[in-house]
């Protein structure tokens, strides 16, 4: 369907005469050309058809004037001023301005002026922006007190006790009961047994189940109008489709689960397990391991030493001396270079010890 042109009207600002017919340009009572305060509304009732109006555009400003001036004139109906020289229109005229700044020649408002503008555009940042940059930011503030907490750091240390720690894992030989859908090698078959091993989805019959969707059923028609910024509006008439609910019935299957059987085996297997360890440990400079007697069935499955140094760590704390007795686990190399008894400079990343000196 064609779209129509309809009549629009305006206010006269100066006289105060309203309902003035969109297509007249002059207030028919005081003669006063219409202007950028000029806004186009429709009536409430029955609207006017305006027959064989061409729309070209939106009325244009006169600079000179004030005047509104319809598209299709090259120069004011006022005052003459050509339409080149014309910088906004109807509709650019209802597009709110930005406010010139004030010129005081003081730079420190000039400034205000600036920050003002700037803090206004960080007020309207997407909110992925702010959050990024609180991540980004959180980051680096963790890193600066990470840096901060494990900057090396010297520390006196009175060694008070130097130890270590020999000690010996030992494994079994142990005979298990397990099961499953194969039998691995090496193992000793006890007895089997048929059990259910998966379902799988068997169709069992159909249910008749009720269901609704939408169907067209016919259609309207609905108006709508837009401002041509000539005086006048065009009336779009849009076709919108009408549904109905409508309901059928549809048989969909329903499925029951049959096992699936499958030979399961129970069977014994050997293999080694941790079953545990023995220790030796001294407070001098000879350490030795431990001399365990193993069965038949057991074995050495590893050995590990631990070197250990106990002492007072001085330290100072909002402007405080303090000492705390501390234990680090030590290589075996300062274990036995360092003496009980000797005072010594340890290094701290953290409270991680890197290193020592005397």
């Amino acid at each position: 369907m064609a779209d129509k042109i309809v009549m629009g009207y305006w206010d006269c600002p100066s006289c105060g005469s309203t309902g003035i017919p969109g297509t007249t340009y002059d207030c028919p009572n005081c003669g006063r050309q219409r202007g950028k305060e000029t806004k186009f509304y429709m009536k409430s009732g029955e609207v006017k058809y305006v027959p064989g109006h061409k729309v070209v555009g939106a009325d244009w400003y006169c600079e000179y004037c004030g005047a509104l001036n319809s598209a299709g004139r090259t120069s004011c109906e006022n005052c003459g001023a050509p339409k080149a020289e014309s910088k906004d229109d109807y509709f650019s005229l209802k597009e709110p301005k930005p406010k010139p700044a004030v010129n005081t020649g003081q730079s420190a408002q000039t400034n205000k002026a600036e920050n003002q503008s700037f803090s206004d555009k960080k007020r309207h940042l997407p909110l992925w922006i702010w959050i990024a940059a609180g991540i980004v930011l959180t980051i680096i503030i963790s890193n600066l007190i990470s840096s901060y907490v494990n900057k090396p750091r010297e520390y006196t240390f009175d060694v008070q006790e130097m130890a270590w720690e020999n000690t010996i894992d030992i494994d079994e030989y142990k005979t298990f009961r397990e099961s499953d859908w194969y039998l691995p090698n090496g193992a000793r078959l006890a007895y089997t047994a048929t059990e259910i091993r998966s379902y799988e989805s068997v169709l069992d019959h159909y249910e008749s189940v009720t269901k609704s969707r939408q169907v067209e059923s016919g259609g309207h028609y609905e108006t709508s109008y837009s401002d041509n910024g000539d005086g006048t509006f065009t009336e779009h008439e849009n076709y919108v489709p009408d549904y109905t609910t409508e309901y059928y019935t549809e048989d969909e299957p329903v499925y029951r689960q049959e096992p699936i059987y499958d030979t399961r085996y129970y069977y014994d297997i050997d293999r080694w397990e941790y079953e545990r360890s023995e220790t030796t440990s001294g407070k001098d400079k000879n350490p030795y391991w431990p001399e365990p007697e193993l069965s038949e069935k057991e074995r050495e499955s590893g050995r590990s030493t631990k070197y250990t140094m106990s002492g007072v760590l001085h330290y100072r704390s909002f402007g405080k001396d303090k000492e705390k007795t501390v234990t680090y686990d030590i290589q075996e190399s300062w274990w036995k270079e360092i003496k009980e008894g000797q005072t010594i400079i340890l290094t701290l990343e953290g409270e991680e010890l890197t290193g020592w000196d005397t």
